[in-house]
Order: C-alpha cells, then structure tokens, then sequence
C-alpha cells in the first residue's frame, strides 16, 4: 500500500489572520478546506478554513458560546441533520391541524380524550409550545387533573439532576435515574443567572428552589423548573434587622398542591450562646401576588440544617433552644407544611446520631457514615414510629469490590431511592465522573458515568435524586 506525501503553503496574509492563535486541524471539509480551531474559548471564537485548491483563507467568527468563555471546546465538521424535511412536514401538518381546531364549527373534530393522551406523551418543553399554538392545548394543559396524571407517569421514571454554577450563571443537567447502563450521557436543561449560590434545595415535584447569596444582607431565592426552562424570583424577605443569620427550606404539600418556603431569622451571635431564631416566616407559591407571613413557632431553637421533605413533613437538624437540660442538644425538627405547625423530635434519648437525613421508605431516617471506605460500614438509623420516638438501627457491610469500584473518591450520600439503593456522588466533576448505588439489599455496588457535563470539570457538583418532571409553565424561561 503506497502513500503520497502532499506540501501546501500558506498564504502570506496567514500570520495576520491566525495571529498568536494556538490552532489544531478539526477536519477537512468535502470541498477540500481544511478547518482550523482553538482548544479553548477565550474571546472571540474563529473557525479559520484553508483552501487546499486555491491556498487561501478566510475566517469566521462564531457567536453565542459566550456563557462557555475559558471552556474547552471541541469542534468537528461535516455534521449532517437527517430527516430534515420530515420534521418540517410534521411541523406544517400540526400548523395545519391546529389551525382548523381553532377554526370554528367546520374545523377537524378530535376527541378532547384523545388529544389528553397525546399531550401526555409529548416531552415537557413541547407541552409548553404547545399553549401558543392552540388554545384548547393550553386549557387541557393547565388543567389539574392532567398535571396530576403526567406527575404520575414521571415519577415512574425518576431522573437524577445535577446543577453546577460557573461563574453569575447556575446549569442544570438531568440523567435516567433507574437506567442499569454503565455508561449514560446527561441532557442539558437550562440556566439562569445568579450573583452567587448559597444553597440548592433538593427538587420536588418539579420544581428547585435555590438560595442566592449576595455580597449584600439580602437574601434572594429562584425557583427553577428545569425541565421547561422557567425561572422566577420570589420578593424580597422583610426582617427587623438586616444584619442576620438566614435559614430556609423547601416544602410541598401533596394534599392542597401548594410548595412553601420557610425561612427563619436571628441576629448574628457570638460563640458562648445560642441565637435563637426569633422570626419564622412562609411563603406559598401561588397565583397572584407572593408575599411572606409572619408565623408562630413554639420550638426554640437555631442551626437548622440538613431538610428533608417527606409526606408534607419538613425535617430539619437543629440545636434545642429551649431553657431545659437539653439546652443546646441535637434535636429533630419537624414544620407541617400545611398546618404550619412545628414540632421536634428528641435524639438525645435514645442517642441517634444525626448526620444526613434521608427518605428511606417513605420514612425519616439518618445515614451515619462519615468516608464510606472499605472499614467503615454503612449505619443506618430508621424513625419507626414518631410519636413514640421509636428507631431501628441497621448496619450494611461494603462489599469486598468496594475499594476497586470506588477507588479514592470522596464522597457523600444523596438520598435511597425506592428499590433500597444508596446513591452516592462526589463533591466536585471529576473527569470521568461517576455517580454510585449501592444495594442495601444485595450488598453490591455499582458505578455509573456520567458524560455530558465534562465542560464543569472541577467545579461543585450539586447531585440530587428522584426528578420529576413537572408541566406547569411559570414566568420566565432560562437560556
């Protein structure tokens, strides 16, 4: 098999085009130029074509990658759409069928059942076009009952969703939760801007509340919905005293439908008492205008972190601020998000170690494992029964491939989802990044990886389990 050997030259203006541009060769094109890129985005993005035919070349400069300034970027020609005028034949004929759904008496008569299941199955960002094209797609689409029936084919296929921040921007991705591949490729939701987070709330229903945190007292939260794109800030929270420690929660009630943010108060403190949160305050995401309400809590008490929501119950760890012998112990609290009641649970008697609350089962429970290695098992504390304070302690041992699976990363537990399996993800995107389950009815454990997400490589990553999709459309939509 002989080879030839081909010498072009470059043409005299190259040095001014290129410049100090550190390029490398993404192909050739099929009219014989080949094309040149940098490694990564820094300014202006150029694509540099030279002609083998003629020895010329020109430049082009590509915009709106902004949002990836100092990313690598890989760049590849000769992508090719297929099925291009089938798409847009099936975007004319549904043109066509909704304009004669809303043309009158004569228009094309589709049962509004049928048009129910069609809608049910189409993915979440089609559902929300589809309340500009026809207006009895968006009376079907607000509907109670059809929110309620997609919520519930969702949750079949719950998904895991990462976010990460880069800069004033927060991204969300989402990956097949339930998937037993070893290998799966997460899908690019969204983004919006922010000036700095504070916290990320675990998703429910739908819906992410994020904490912003500004080099001002003010305390800002977003509420995302990652699966259509739409974003919005809640009104500013009012306090006695701007120089204050802030707490807050995310809270749903399955029986009114209603999220709730809780937030909680004190003055900053020194080191020798506890501050107390003295105002507590709720707000419920509704029609209309929002607005925060002063609320009674009869639980003295501070430091709440750590929130799960199970039921409609909010569970948080905090520090008992009550004037007792438990004064400045451990301690559960709980807040009905629909009575918006509070109450506690003790730990002290019986000791329960309070490290990362989790919904095991529909049921509160505490995961105490501080490296997940090899020599640690993996203790799991569960609340039985809550009005007598009842718990049971069960211990699982990391199997004997442990340490070839997991290797050296750090990680923590996200949640147990419905078929008993531990999920577990590190702190930061490493390249490759992995998300682990294990079984606590098999003792076995898994890893999976994660592609899709390699432009954050080193940045936090916050991991979360059991997304749902949610089909409510909200005010604005990210990028």
């Amino acid at each position: 098999m002989g080879t030839s050997k081909h010498v072009y030259k470059l043409p005299p203006m190259w040095e001014h085009a290129a410049a100090d541009n550190f390029l490398y060769c993404a192909g050739v094109t099929c009219s014989n130029e080949v094309v040149l890129v940098k490694y990564s985005l820094y300014g202006p993005f150029y694509v540099f074509y030279y002609s083998l035919e003629t020895e010329t070349s020109r430049i082009v400069e590509i915009q709106g990658l902004g949002a990836f300034g100092g990313f690598r970027i890989d760049t590849f020609v000769d992508h090719v759409r297929t099925m291009r005028t089938g798409r847009q034949k099936i975007l004319e004929d549904r043109q066509a069928v909704v304009e004669r759904l809303n043309a009158g008496e004569n228009s094309l008569q589709i049962p509004v059942d049928l048009i129910f299941e069609i809608l049910l199955r189409l993915p979440v960002k089609s559902k929300a076009r589809g309340r500009c094209l026809s207006k009895l797609w968006a009376s079907i689409l607000e509907r109670q009952d059809f929110t309620d029936h997609y919520l519930t084919r969702s949750s079949a296929r719950p998904q895991l969703l990462f976010a990460f921040q880069d800069r004033c921007k927060v991204f969300f991705f989402s990956a097949p939760q339930d998937d037993n591949s070893s290998l799966i490729t997460a899908s690019y939701h969204m983004s919006f801007p922010v000036n700095r987070v504070k916290e990320i709330y675990s998703p429910i229903s739908g819906l992410v509340c994020v904490r912003e945190g500004m080099k001002t007292p003010v305390t800002v939260w977003v509420i995302c919905n990652p699966s259509t794109g739409q974003y919005f800030t809640l009104p500013r929270m009012k306090t006695r005293n701007n120089k204050c420690d802030v707490r807050s929660f995310f809270g749903y009630d399955p029986v009114e439908k209603q999220f709730k943010v809780l937030s909680m108060t004190t003055l900053a403190h020194g080191k020798r008492d506890l501050a107390i949160y003295k105002e507590h305050q709720v707000l419920t995401l509704q029609t209309g205008k929002l607005s925060w309400r002063m609320i009674e809590c009869n639980v003295p008490h501070h430091h709440g972190i750590n929130c799960i929501c199970i039921n409609g119950v909010l569970y948080y760890k905090a520090k008992n601020g009550a004037d007792s012998s438990t004064y400045g112990k451990d301690i559960i609290v709980t807040f009905d998000v629909r009575s918006e009641k509070f109450g506690f649970i003790e730990v002290d008697k019986p000791f329960i170690p309070v490290h990362t609350l989790i919904n095991f089962n529909a049921k509160l429970a505490s995961v105490e494992s501080y490296s997940f290695n090899r020599r640690s098992p993996i203790h799991l504390w569960v609340l039985d029964d809550i009005e007598k304070n009842e718990w049971s302690k069960h211990v699982y041992k990391l199997p004997a491939s442990w340490e070839e699976v997991v290797g050296d990363a750090d990680l923590y537990c996200v949640k147990v989802t419905a078929s008993n399996e531990v999920v577990l993800s590190g702190y930061y995107q490493r390249s490759p990044f992995y998300v682990f389950y294990y079984s606590l009815e098999k003792e076995t454990v898994r890893r999976v990886e994660i592609q899709g997400m390699e432009a954050f490589k080193h940045f936090q990553v916050y991991t979360f389990v059991d997304h749902v999709e949610d089909v409510k459309v909200y005010f604005r939509t990210g990028s």
